[in-house]
Parts: structure tokens; C-alpha cells; sequence
């Protein structure tokens, strides 16, 4: 302002309540300079005072060389062009003698053009008075309000910088216990911030203008080509840029060419102002601009415009015609498309608006209603005539094929998504590629859909395209979740060093946007520590996973997990508590037809041969509906050949690399058990090599410490295996193999999983050194009662009656070093 002043004119140009008069009064009371200043008001009944100017150059010129600032304060007054006519002459005819300081509401009549190029003028407009966030806070403090940084940014967003509406705030928040509530509800559609633009600002417009504003403001963001729209009158940007000079808060949007918006306070009072005075005209209005923008490109505004009319058809044709019903479920706009949508009435009766009801039901898994809706779709189709409906159909199709994906019947899955796939490939390309998401759910559903069946290397190529496509949108939580679930495919297959990395591309995906990871990539990171033999790891990851958001991904994802969960809890012993773990997934995920339904099956049989009951390992496959699957057969061979019976078939080498590395390394195992049994100690090795080489390269340690008893004296912590094949030991936290037990060896616990806990375990070797209950309790800072509890835990687990039996075979089952030498 000092600086201004020594240009011909200072021009201050904002609406009310911008503070222009504290301004000049606090610039007077501080102003260093030598001219002197004179102080001119217009009256408020629009008298001007000419003659005032008039005498002007005779009072500077009766003092020579004395500069005159003149103050002209216009306060609510409009300049006439008279008025400006003399002001122009002041400023022409006296160069340097007088400096004019303007102070108005709205720009005056003046070349300002020409003082612009000149370099004459000094302009101080409503951005340069609103109030930052730090000026914002020291207005607060000034009126003993301590407010956080968010609440003061948020403060300053809801006025703009307004510093009367600031000061109207300030009021608001005094004595109050809740500032956060109050700064949400702070508005100004009511009270004194309302009175205040009511009487400053909106009547102090003509006519035409107050119609301007009342009939734009329902848009966030005034356009010419869409003001003309909502007014029926031209309107071209120069209209525009001369509002924004005046006193009715509108300013160019940053970043726009053509873009104008309202001060974020007065919007809301001019669109309760409009619904008082007129509120059937309000939604005619808002269906004009949802024509507006549906013409011009903008499907999300349209449809909010036509929601704010009322006109829920409508809208719902906006998102199938112009956007994606697909966005309801995928892409960066989902969370707000879902709360447009969120009031959809059931009693809207078209086919885009049952569709988005079914995408909606779908968001909150309800596959019921999701299905209704596509029913009252198709009846509605059937009674339209044909043509007109293709995105309603695609829509169709697709929501279709994930509520199928969503069952038991994998392989009606299958076909539904398959169908869906078609005719999106039927379709163009050039819409496939502005509008990804029903691509990005179908192949969700398809490589969600692989994986169940076991068709791994079909399921990762679909999952590893789905990923392209939404790398190429942009959609980087569609990424992550796409990496996650071909993450999860890789550890599953037994790939577990390349599902660690394609876990972290899905964690760095992830963290482009938020501190987001997909379950499925957490499952896939326990799977792997579980099968490489990592427990704390893995426990770590399956609780992150237990709380992780769900996904339609999650009857997959859950049912991994808990073939995670049920062999951790084998490892540390606790086979009851895994078995009724894998019954209950079972119960939930319902079908055992397809190949992860089967794996429930699977393991539970294995935690009955771990517990000596062959027979009923051996039921319990036979009972289920995929017992012609491989891992199915080793367990029958298995259980037959732990029974004392013969196998009904011969086992023979499983080597399609489509079966999961697991069931590849247990194959050799039970071979190699078998030939054992069958006194064949040579190609039992051979079968153990075999099994050690494949399991090498990913460090897959569970299936030796799940190998059968009969391998387990090999398999001893001091045998030549464990020194011929050191990976064998499960590496600690710090990446080294984990600390020795007492006999100088690893801890058995940690190498051959029975179902002993590691307590148990310990007191096991306490046993073999034939220390009485006393000395272990002390050995071990317990109580005698809890190592009782331990033997009686240990002889139940081992089938044993007395101390020494259960010790004996603990030898035989390799569950303790060798019998020291006598």
C-alpha cells in the first residue's frame, strides 16, 4: 500500500467484508511519507462530489512543490461515469502532484487499460486481501481460539480467505467445546453471514445481475457457453472478467481458461436463496446443466446435476451411456460414484437404474439383491423394443459373471465369465480403451476364478494382463490387487521366490496412492514364510491379513489363509485347533469339487495321519468329490501304505509342472518312505534327492518337516541329510539358521514339524536325559504342575503310555537326536 501510493493511483478493488477500510486506516495511521493526505467519502444517497475534485488542483497548487494523496473511499457507492471522467482528469492534468488512492466495491469507469501499460496504477484486489492460513490462525489467536493447522486450513477453505466471514467464524467458535463441528457446520446460508450478503452484497445488485447470480450458482464452476444455458442471455468471457471486478464474490478458477467460481460461502447462500424465492425453478435448472455437461464431455458432473433434479433415470443413463456402470466398482471415481448413487430409490423403473442398483449391491457383496436386479433388468429388456440397450446388456453380462464368480459352481464361473469376456471383445476397441473397468472385472473374475480350478499358469497370465490394463489406467489400487492375487497364485504354485516379488510390485503399487495392501498380497507373503518355514513371519502376516479390507477376491483369499492358519497351528503343535480351523473354512467356502476346495480337504486328511488315524485320513478323501486329484492320491497312498495295506494303485512320479511344487516334493517324499518300508534304501535316497532338489530353489522346508515317520530318521537334525543340504534349516530373524539346541544341533521343532510344541519339546529332551518332573520344573523355572501337564500332552500326542515309550519313539519318528552311543 506504501509502495502504491507513489503511482498515480492505487486502486482497491474486493466485495464487502474484504476489510479495504481497516486497510486504509491502518495504511494512514502508519504512512511515513511527506504529502499530505486528504480523505474523500462519496454519500451513500450516490451524491458525487465533483467540486471537491474541482478545487483540487488550486489547493495543491497554492503550495508549491507539496504532493497531495487523496483518499477516495466509495464505501457501497457505484462511481458514475462522471465521476470517473473527473477522476481521469485529476490524475492527466496533474502528473505527480497528485496520487489518488480509490477504495471500491466494483472497478471503477476508467481507462485502467491504459494506466496498466503505463505503469501508473497499483492494483489491490480480493486475492490479495483474503487472509492466508497463517494470517487466518493469527486472527484466531487474536480472539483466544487455538486451533490445529488442519482446522484452521480447513477454516480457510470454507471462507475462501474471506476475512469477514473469517470474523463471522470467530464469533461462531467462542465458548465452544467442539470446534471441529462447529467449522463443519459454519455455512453461509444462515445466520449473520447470511444477513450480512443479503443486505452487502446480493441486494445491492440490479436486476439483471441478482438474476445472473441466483440462476448460476447451482454449478461449482460458471462457464459462458453454460451461463447462457442457465440464463437464456449471452454471455461471453468478457462478461465474465467484468463480474469478477465487481461486488459479487466470483473469481477465475485456477488453472482455467474460461472457468469462474463463486466464494465458497456465498454459493451457499445464493442456492438457499434461489430454492426460497423460486424452488421450482432450482431443479429445471439443474437438468439444464446436466444437459450441459452431458453434451460437453462431463458424465460425473452431469450426473450429479441430474441427481440434484431428482432425476434418477436420467443419471443412471449418464453413467451407462457416458461413463461405466463399472465405475461403481473400479477405478478412481468409485468412492464417489457410490455416494451419488448412494440414494437411488428402489422405485425408479428403468434398466440403467436396476443396474446400477445391482453394481451397488455387489459393492456391499450382497449377491442376492445383485442378482434381483439383473432379473428385473431382463424383464425390462424383453419388453423394450431391441437396439439402444448395448451398454445395459454388457452390463449385464459382466455384473453377471462376477455374482456367478461369487458361488460354489466354479465351473458355471467359469462359463459365465467366459461369455462376458466375448462380448466385451465383441465390442469396440476404442471404448474398451476409454473405459477399462468392465475389462479390469472380468479378468479379475476369470483369474480368481483359474486359480480355484488349479489352473495356475492360465490364472497368472490372466491376472498378469489385468495388471497391464490397469497399469495403463492409471488405477493403481486395481494394480495391487491384481499383483496381489498373482502373487498369491505364484506362492500357491510353489514359485515363492517370484510371488516375494510380484508381492512387493503389488506393495509398491499400492503405495503410489495410500497405505493400502491388497489381502491377497499379505496371504501370499504368509504362505510363503509358512512354507519356507519362517513361523513368527508368518504369524506376523496372517494377523495383517485378518484385518485387512475385503475384496470380492476374499472367499479365495480367506480360504488360503486358513491352510495357512491351520499349518502354523500344526507346527506348533496344535492339531485340533487346525483341524477345526480347515473344517470351518471348508464349511464356509462350500464346494470341494474345484482344486483350493480340495487343498481344505487335503491338509485336514494329513493333520489324521500326523495323528496316526490312516483309516480315517483315508475316509475323509474318499468321502469328497476331488479325490482324483493328485494331492488327493498321495494322501490315499500314503494313509495305505501307514495302515499296513497295499495301495490300490502304484505310485507313479508327478511331473506336470502344473501341479503345485508341494505336491512334486511330496510325491518323492512318499516314494521315498515307501521304498524304505519296502527295504529299498537306495532308491528311497534317490526319491529324497529328487525331493531335495526341487524344493532347494524356492527353500521349501514344510513338506520335510510334514514327510512321513518313516523319513524322519533320516531327516534328524544331526543326519547326514541336514549337513548335505544346510538350507534345510529355517534361517532366524536375522537371516542366520536359528540357534542350537541343547545336543549342539538345531532344535528339532524348527526342522521336522510333529505335533509337539516347542515346550514339549523341550521337555521331551528332558525326558531322554531321564530328569525327574522336580528337575525339569527347576531346569525350566515352572511349576511341577505344568510339566505334568507337558508329559501328559506328549504321551497323548506320541500314542505312548510310560516316559521311556514315549521316548523310544520319539527316536524312531525322529523327533530327537540320535540315542547317544553307551
Amino acid at each position: 500500500m506504501s509502495r502504491g501510493v507513489q503511482r498515480p493511483l492505487t486502486l482497491v478493488s474486493a466485495p464487502a467484508g474484504f476489510g479495504k477500510t481497516m486497510l486504509l486506516d491502518s495504511w494512514a495511521a502508519l504512512y511515513p511519507g511527506s504529502a499530505a493526505v486528504r480523505h474523500v467519502t462519496l454519500d451513500a444517497d450516490g451524491q458525487q462530489p465533483s467540486a471537491v475534485l474541482r478545487s483540487l488542483p488550486d489547493s495543491v497548487y497554492g503550495r508549491d512543490h507539496e504532493v497531495l494523496v487523496l483518499v477516495v473511499d466509495c464505501g457501497d457507492v457505484t462511481i458514475t461515469p462522471e465521476f470517473g471522467q473527473s477522476l481521469h482528469r485529476l490524475l492527466r492534468d496533474n502528473a505527480g502532484r497528485i496520487h489518488i488512492v480509490l477504495v471500491t466495491r466494483s472497478d471503477p469507469p476508467l481507462p485502467l487499460h491504459l494506466y496498466r501499460l503505463a505503469g501508473s496504477v497499483v492494483e489491490i484486489r480480493a486475492a490479495e486481501l483474503a487472509f492466508t492460513t497463517d494470517e487466518a490462525a493469527a486472527l484466531m489467536r487474536r480472539h483466544s481460539l487455538e486451533l490445529s493447522e488442519a482446522q484452521v486450513a480447513e477454516l480457510r477453505d470454507r471462507t475462501g480467505g474471506w476475512p469477514a466471514g473469517l470474523m463471522f467464524a470467530a464469533m461462531n467458535l467462542a465458548d465452544k467445546t467442539d470446534p471441529e463441528q462447529v467449522i463443519r457446520d459454519f455455512r453461509g446460508d444462515s445466520g449473520n453471514v447470511a444477513a450480512y450478503l443479503m443486505t452487502e452484497v446480493l441486494d445491492a445488485q440490479p436486476a439483471q445481475l441478482r438474476e445472473f447470480l441466483l440462476r448460476t450458482c447451482i454449478v461449482d464452476e460458471v462457464r459462458p457457453a453454460l451461463a447462457e444455458a442457465l440464463t437464456g442471455r449471452v454471455c461471453d468471457l468478457r462478461s465474465l472478467q467484468f463480474l469478477s471486478q465487481g461486488n459479487s464474490f466470483i473469481q477465475p478458477v485456477p488453472g482455467t481458461a474460461d472457468g469462474y467460481g463463486y466464494q465458497p460461502l456465498f454459493r451457499e447462500f445464493l442456492r438457499a436463496q434461489l430454492l426460497f424465492e423460486r424452488p421450482t425453478v432450482a431443479p429445471a435448472l439443474h437438468r439444464t446443466a446436466a444437459a450441459w455437461f452431458a453434451q460437453n464431455g462431463l458424465p460425473l458432473e452431469a450426473i450429479h446435476h441430474a441427481i440434484a433434479a431428482g432425476d434418477w433415470s436420467q443419471a443412471a443413463q449418464y453413467l451407462l451411456g457416458d461413463l461405466s456402470f463399472a465405475e461403481l466398482l473400479v477405478g478412481c471415481r468409485r468412492r464417489q460414484l457410490s455416494a451419488l448413487f448412494a440414494g437411488l430409490p428402489d422405485e425408479v423403473d428403468s434398466p440403467e437404474a436396476a443396474v446400477v442398483r445391482a453394481a451397488r449391491a455387489l459393492v456391499a457383496f450382497d449377491v442376492g439383491r445383485c442378482t434381483a436386479e439383473l432379473g428385473a433388468v431382463r424383464d425390462q429388456l424383453v419388453r423394450q423394443l431391441p437396439g439402444g440397450r448395448h451398454a445395459v446388456g454388457s452390463a449385464v453380462g459382466v455384473l453377471q459373471a462376477i455374482c456367478t464368480s461369487l458361488g460354489e459352481d466354479v465351473e458355471a464361473s467359469l462359463s459365465a465369465v467366459l461369455s462376458a469376456e466375448a462380448e466385451l471383445r465383441a465390442g469396440s476397441p476404442e471404448s474398451a480403451a476409454e473405459h477399462p473397468g468392465p475389462r479390469l472385472l472380468v479378468a479379475g473374475c476369470k483369474g480368481r476364478v483359474l486359480l480355484q480350478r488349479g489352473d495356475f499358469a492360465a490364472a497368472l497370465a490372466t491376472l498378469t494382463e489385468g495388471a497391464a490394463i490397469a497399469a495403463d489406467a492409471g488405477d493403481h489400487e486395481a494394480l495391487a490387487e491384481f499383483l496381489g492375487m498373482a502373487a498369491l497364485v505364484e506362492a500357491i504354485w510353489g514359485h515363492l521366490r517370484r510371488a516375494v516379488e510380484v508381492a512387493a510390485e503389488a506393495t509398491a503399487a499400492a503405495g503410489r496412492e495410500a497405505p493400502y495392501l491388497p489381502q491377497s498380497a499379505i496371504v501370499a507373503q504368509a504362505w510363503v514364510h509358512t512354507d519356507q518355514g519362517d513361523r513368527p513371519g508368518a504369524e506376523d502376516l496372517v494377523q495383517r491379513a485378518a484385518e485387512a479390507a475385503p475384496t470380492h477376491d476374499s472367499r479365495v483369499v480367506v480360504a488360503a489363509l486358513a491352510l495357512v492358519r491351520a499349518r502354523l497351528l500344526r507346527a506348533d503343535g496344535d492339531i485340533d485347533l487346525a483341524a477345526a480351523e480347515l473344517r470351518a473354512a471348508s464349511n464356509s467356502y462350500g464346494a470341494q469339487d474345484d482344486w483350493l476346495g480340495q487343498a481344505l480337504v487335503v491338509d485336514e486328511a494329513k493333520l489324521l495321519l500326523a495323528q496316526h488315524r490312516p483309516e480315517q485320513a483315508a475316509t475323509v478323501i474318499e468321502e469328497s468329490e476331488g479325490r482324483d486329484q493328485a494331492g488327493s492320491l498321495l494322501v490315499l497312498h500314503r494313509a495305505a501304505a501307514e495302515a499296513g495295506e497295499r495301495p490300490v494303485t502304484r505310485l507313479t512320479p508327478v511331473t506336470d509342472r502344473i501341479v503345485p511344487l508341494e505336491t512334486q516334493v511330496d510325491n518323492w517324499l512318499v516314494q521315498a518312505a515307501e521304498s524304505i518300508s519296502a527295504g529299498d534304501t537306495g532308491r528311497s535316497g534317490r526319491c529324497l534327492e529328487r525331493a531335495l532338489r526341487l524344493a532347494a530353489p524356492e527353500r521349501l522346508r514344510r513338506p520335510f518337516a510334514e514327510a512321513p515317520p518313516a523319513l524322519r530318521k533320516l531327516l534328524q537334525p544331526a543326519g547326514d541329510v541336514m549337513r548335505q543340504h544346510p538350507w534345510l534349516s529355517a534361517p532366524g530373524p536375522d537371516g542366520r539358521t536359528r540357534a542350537a539346541g541343547r545336543w549342539g544341533v538345531p532344535a528339532p521343532d524348527l526342522l521336522v514339524t510333529a505335533s509337539l510344541t516347542s515346550k514339549e519339546h523341550e521337555v521331551l529332551e528332558y525326558l531322554a536325559e531321564l530328569l525327574t518332573t522336580e528337575e525339569i520344573a527347576s531346569t525350566m523355572y515352572v511349576s511341577v504342575n505344568t510339566v505334568r501337564s507337558h508329559v501328559r500332552s506328549i504321551l497323548r500326542k506320541l500314542s505312548a503310555s510310560r516316559r521311556n515309550e514315549a521316548v523310544r519313539r520319539a527316536w524312531e519318528l525322529g523327533l530327537l537326536p540320535s540315542r547317544p552311543e553307551p
